[in-house]
C-alpha cells in the first residue's frame, strides 16, 4: 500500500495539484477499466457469461449505453483535455520550459492519448504512470518501497532481463558464424587490438618477472645451487675423460672434485646472475624490449594461428553464452 508523505506534500506547495492528480487517477482508472469492459462486451462469449450473472444489468448496458460509450468516452475526454490546459498554463505560468509551446511535446501521450479511436486510448496508461512519476519525484509517494512498486520493479527486471540476454546470445551467435565462415575479425582483433598493445602487454609481463624473481627465484635459491650441484656431478661422472683423470692415484679424486665444485660454482654464478639482473630496473629495457620482439613474432597472422584463435574465440564465445543464459532472477528468487 502506498503511503503519502504529508510533510513532503506541504513543503512541495503542490497540494492543488495533488488533489487534481488524485482525481485524474482515479477517473483514468475507471475509464480505463471502462474501456475494457465494453471492448470485451462485444464479445459473445463474455455477453453471455454476463447474462448469466445478471440478465437485467446485461440488457440496460445493451440498449442503454453500449450503443453510447464513444459520447461517454467524450465525457472523459472532455475532462482530459482541460485538465491538460489547465497544466500547460501552469507550466506556462511557472516556466518550466524554455519555450512556451514545449509542454505538448514533452507531454504528447497526454493529447494522443484523448483521442476517443482505437488504440489511441490505451495511451492513456502512459498518463497514469506521468501522475505517479510525478508524485514520485515530489517524494509525497514512494512506489519502490510499496507492494505494488516492488511487484513491477521484480517483473519488470524478469523482461529486461530475458530480452536483454534473447538479444545477446544472437549477437554471439552472429560473431559465432563469421568467425567459423573466416570472418576477418580475428585479424582485426589481432591488428587492431593485441599489436598496439604490445608495449603494454610487454611492461605488464616485465613487472610480472620482476615479481617472480623477488618472490619466487630468491627463496628457492639455495635450492637451484644444489640441483645444478647433483645435475652436473651426474654428467661429469659419466664423463669418460673425467674417469680418467679420477683413475689417477692420490691426486685423481681431488681433481675431479674440483673440477665439479668449480664447473657447478661457475654455471651457478651465471644463472643466479641472470635471475638477478632480470628482477633489476636498470635491466627492464632489456627485458622489454625481448619481450616486445617475442610478442610481436608470436603475434604474426599464420595459417595454424589463425585457426587456434578461431578455436580459442569459438569456444570464449560458448562460454560467454553459457553465462548470458543463467538467469539471475530465478537465481534472486530461490
Amino acid at each position: 500500500m502506498m503511503k503519502v508523505n504529508v510533510e513532503n506534500l506541504k513543503r512541495s506547495h503542490q497540494i492543488t495539484l495533488f488533489l487534481v492528480d488524485a482525481i485524474m487517477l482515479f477517473l483514468i482508472s475507471v475509464n480505463l477499466i471502462w474501456i475494457i469492459f465494453d471492448s470485451l462486451f462485444v464479445s459473445d462469449l463474455f455477453r453471455s457469461l454476463l447474462n448469466g450473472i445478471s440478465p437485467t444489468f446485461t440488457s440496460f448496458y445493451a440498449s442503454q449505453i453500449h450503443p453510447d460509450f464513444v459520447t461517454y468516452d467524450l465525457m472523459f475526454v472532455a475532462v482530459f483535455i482541460t485538465e491538460f490546459v489547465l497544466r500547460w498554463g501552469v507550466a506556462i505560468y511557472q516556466k518550466t520550459y524554455h519555450r512556451w509551446f514545449f509542454y505538448p511535446f514533452v507531454h504528447w501521450y497526454d493529447l494522443v492519448g484523448c483521442i476517443p479511436v482505437g488504440s489511441f486510448r490505451w495511451l492513456r496508461l502512459l498518463r497514469i504512470f506521468s501522475i505517479l512519476y510525478r508524485l514520485e519525484k515530489y517524494g509525497i509517494i514512494d512506489i519502490g518501497n510499496s507492494a505494488f512498486g516492488r511487484f513491477v520493479a521484480k517483473y519488470y527486471n524478469v523482461v529486461v532481463e530475458e530480452i536483454s540476454d534473447r538479444v545477446v546470445e544472437n549477437v554471439l551467435d552472429g560473431v559465432q558464424s563469421e568467425v567459423k565462415q573466416g570472418s576477418p575479425v580475428l585479424e582485426k582483433i589481432l591488428l587492431e587490438v593485441l599489436i598496439p598493445q604490445k608495449t603494454l602487454i610487454a611492461n605488464w609481463l616485465t613487472v610480472k618477472i620482476n615479481e617472480i624473481s623477488d618472490e619466487v627465484y630468491v627463496p628457492n635459491q639455495q635450492a637451484l645451487r644444489g640441483y645444478i650441484e647433483r645435475s652436473l656431478a651426474d654428467s661429469i661422472s659419466r664423463d669418460v675423460k673425467v674417469a680418467a683423470i679420477e683413475s689417477i692415484p692420490v691426486m685423481g679424486p681431488k681433481v675431479v672434485e674440483l673440477i665439479e665444485q668449480t664447473v657447478s660454482d661457475v654455471v651457478f654464478d651465471v644463472v643466479d646472475g641472470l635471475m638477478l639482473d632480470i628482477g633489476k630496473q636498470e635491466t627492464d629495457h632489456i627485458v622489454m624490449e625481448l619481450l616486445d620482439r617475442v610478442i610481436h613474432k608470436v603475434l604474426e597472422p599464420t595459417d595454424a594461428f589463425n585457426e587456434a584463435s578461431k578455436a580459442v574465440l569459438v569456444d570464449a564465445i560458448d562460454i560467454i553464452k553459457a553465462q548470458v543464459r543463467v538467469q539471475r532472477w530465478r537465481l534472486e528468487t530461490t
